[in-house]
């Protein structure tokens, strides 16, 4: 975590727009984030857009800073946006995803095991379910039986999982 530090300086005011006149001290947000890790960690992010891969993210870089194998050999996928809290949130489309995941010869999804209210379950016209259960109704629809889902509230919990898993046996 950074250290916060009070910093005096004098700074000239100046001109915030040319049509109005206004003086003042603009502050810009900047999301354009640049992390330097040793060991260099190497993600190709280019492609993917939106929070889904937020959990394979954290699991790819905690593989890449540690030594050893995450997978043990498995082809594993899985989506989740990671919070900063470490838990795992609501994405949309698993149902898609477990499809794309079989097809590709996935042997292990992560999924997440997100806390539906009883209100939302309630919900008129709504059939609201976690992640995880979209995922295995999806897998049970489209008659998957050979990839394992893996239901995660946090990124402990899928860590959890692979530290337990024995390595793949070589076929």
């Amino acid at each position: 975590m950074s250290e916060i530090k009070n910093i005096n300086e004098k700074i000239t005011l100046r001109e915030i727009s040319k049509d109005n006149e206004k003086i003042g001290l603009g502050i810009a947000f900047d999301d354009s984030k640049s992390i330097k890790t040793t060991p260099d960690v190497m993600i190709h992010s280019e492609d993917i857009g939106g929070p889904s891969a937020g959990l394979m993210f954290t699991l790819e870089i905690i593989d890449q800073l540690t030594t050893g194998d995450l997978t043990k050999g498995y082809n594993i996928a899985g989506t989740g946006e990671m919070n900063e809290d470490g838990t795992v949130g609501r994405i949309g489309g698993i149902d898609k995803k477990v499809v794309a995941a079989h097809d590709a010869g996935v042997d292990i999804f992560f999924a997440p095991d997100d806390d539906v209210s009883e209100y939302q379950k309630l919900a008129p016209k709504a059939h609201i379910q976690s992640n995880y259960d979209e995922a295995k109704a999806s897998a049970k629809e489209n008659n998957i039986t050979n990839m394992k889902i893996v239901p995660v509230k946090n990124v402990e919990d899928a860590l959890d999982y692979l530290e337990a898993l024995k390595a793949k046996k070589a076929s």
